[in-house]
């Protein structure tokens, strides 16, 4: 009786620990309409989509070299 008592416990707390929704989908990225705009000098921006994802073949590469040098920023620079 124990035993099974104390398999539904353990069954009842990983059901409860469980996320129901699922991220993926329900945060799926899309794009977004960026509209147009006049910044604080003036200059006019024109609106645009922004894309969730970048089309660039290089993007990986380019973000982890951004990473690599943001989180070793202090290891190389020089001291004044």
């Amino acid at each position: 009786m124990r035993i099974l008592l104390l398999l539904f416990a353990s069954l009842f707390l990983m059901l409860v620990g469980c996320d129901n929704k699922m991220s993926y989908d329900s945060e799926a990225k899309k794009p977004v309409y960026i509209s147009p705009s006049v910044d604080y000098k003036g200059h006019f921006h024109k609106g645009h989509v922004r894309m969730p994802v970048s089309a660039n073949k290089n993007a990986i590469k380019n973000q982890n070299r951004s990473r690599y040098y943001y989180q070793t920023r202090g290891k190389y620079h020089s001291r004044k």
